[in-house]
């Protein structure tokens, strides 16, 4: 079976120019709004030689987050294309070993600490020429740790590369060898000393930085959507 390539037309580009602006501008809000919120719940309180008991949220918290805490991460995605006239859909899913880098520090709106994450993601496709992308991505993670907040709010990115059967199929990534990054924001949900649930959202970019022009149109694949993940703390 033969493929044509077709080169994306002047109004594609433009629609994805507005539409990656569009996202990049949600999760700038979303980010503001999330500052905003556990700025506005810092309390300034007297100094006290006397420690506080800690709350069984608090003592929920300090078990799932510290320095070299390790975290086992089941995720599922699904993802929808905003750029690609194939109209992607497809569903990412991820196992994450995750290393807190650091105890629970700073104070105020951006109390918390940073994770680095480890993710091998296998992603079959209901929607487009490609039957699936598989490969690994990695990246830091920030968790927005407040005392006696019922959800703990992060922030990630991970970058990468993945593999799929893409050369020749139109509007493709011209080649099966691409890079990846990813851009995702979510709540942890603590259930019980060492399980948490994660609710979220990912963006994530898919092209061959065009090692496969001219021969092949390199045609980037971005795609935003939810995420549902479980997680293990040791």
């Amino acid at each position: 079976m033969n493929y044509s390539i077709h080169l994306p037309s002047r109004a594609l580009r433009s629609n994805y120019r507005i539409a990656l602006a569009l996202f990049l501008a949600l999760f700038g809000s979303i980010y503001s709004s999330l500052l905003t919120t556990c700025w506005s719940g810092t309390e300034v309180t007297a100094s006290s030689n006397t420690p506080s008991p800690l709350s069984d949220t608090e003592t929920v918290q300090n078990t799932l987050f510290g320095e070299n805490k390790v975290t086992l991460t089941a995720e599922t995605a699904g993802l929808f294309s905003i750029n690609n006239p194939n109209d992607y859909i497809y569903l990412p899913q991820l196992i994450t070993i995750g290393w807190q880098l650091d105890e629970i520090g700073n104070e105020g709106w951006n109390r918390g600490n940073t994770e680095f994450l480890f993710s091998g993601m296998f992603a079959p496709t209901l929607q487009g020429p490609n039957p699936w992308f598989a490969g690994g991505l990695f990246g830091p993670r920030y968790n927005f740790i407040q005392p006696d907040w019922p959800v703990v709010p992060y922030l990630e990115s991970r970058v990468g590369f993945l593999f799929t059967h893409a050369t020749g199929a139109p509007d493709s990534q011209g080649q099966d060898f691409c890079f990846s990054f990813t851009i995702g924001a979510g709540v942890r949900i603590p259930v019980m000393d060492q399980l948490s649930v994660n609710l979220g959202v990912m963006f994530q970019h898919i092209s061959n930085a065009g090692l496969s022009e001219p021969q092949n149109q390199n045609v980037g694949l971005d795609s935003i959507g939810p995420t549902l993940s479980v997680s293990w703390a040791f």
